[in-house]
């Protein structure tokens, strides 16, 4: 089940803050838990730095902690997208109370 949240991002050049709607699901098989982020647009056109507008953040759970593992699906050419990615990670595993390690 996708369910919607929107991830405030400041730019890499502080200069202005974005906000963008995403809907996300977890996949969790044993200790392997996979989250699916597809961009959706709201009031505003996604922005273009933003790419690729669906992306995965797989982790592994080890001693009750998430560890983010590498994945070149994401591999980005700028890094704010690099870096709205990690951010949304996080901002989705603090509103379902999950840690990372």
């Amino acid at each position: 089940m996708n369910r919607p949240i929107t991830i405030n991002y400041l730019m890499s050049n502080k200069a202005v803050t974005v906000s963008v709607l995403i809907l996300y699901n977890i996949e969790r098989i044993e200790n392997l838990q996979t989250v699916t982020c597809t961009v959706t647009r709201n009031e505003e056109a996604i922005p273009i730095w933003l790419h690729p507008h669906k992306f995965e953040i797989k982790s592994v759970l080890n001693q009750g902690k998430y560890e983010t593992l590498f994945n070149f699906e994401n591999d980005t050419k700028n890094l704010d997208a690099a870096l709205f990615i990690d951010l949304a990670y996080a901002t989705i595993m603090a509103k379902e109370d999950m840690v990372i390690g």
